[in-house]
């Protein structure tokens, strides 16, 4: 919401110069691969593998990040419809379930220090969890 005002706010001048603004989008743009941080050699975005809210977690009550969606605990699932690289993580547009119909999301990845914990802003759960990633 405050992005869309800073936007609009940001491209008004332009209005007044005869020039039409682009239209601010609601769904991050997907990114190329490339342009994303990875965690290994094959190209994934760093937020694909399995997490969990402590490693003891890893076995019974992981969120299983692919990279086009994501299944968590208490039946939730995503999928991403659009996926945008920021400087400290991403931003992605999702259609979640838990429990409920299904519900468009935006949510916010976030990686501490060398990608090892994650943190969640939008969960379907309403909190952010911070997430540690499981070994395999």
């Amino acid at each position: 919401m405050i992005r869309s005002i800073l936007v609009l706010a940001l491209l008004t001048p332009l209005a007044a110069c005869g020039e039409a603004p682009p239209a601010p989008s609601l769904a991050p743009e997907p990114s190329a691969t490339a342009d994303a941080p990875v965690s290994d050699a094959t190209g994934q975005p760093a937020y694909v593998g399995r997490w969990a809210a402590s490693p003891a977690m890893c076995a019974s009550r992981a969120w299983d990040f692919r990279h086009d969606g994501l299944s968590a605990p208490g039946d939730v699932a995503c999928r991403f419809e659009g996926v945008a690289a920021l400087d400290d993580g991403y931003e992605i547009a999702a259609l979640c379930t838990s429990q409920a119909p299904p519900e468009s999301r935006r949510l916010h990845l976030s990686f501490g220090p060398a990608g090892r914990t994650m943190s969640v802003e939008g969960a379907p759960s309403g909190e952010a969890p911070s997430l540690v990633r499981c070994e395999t």
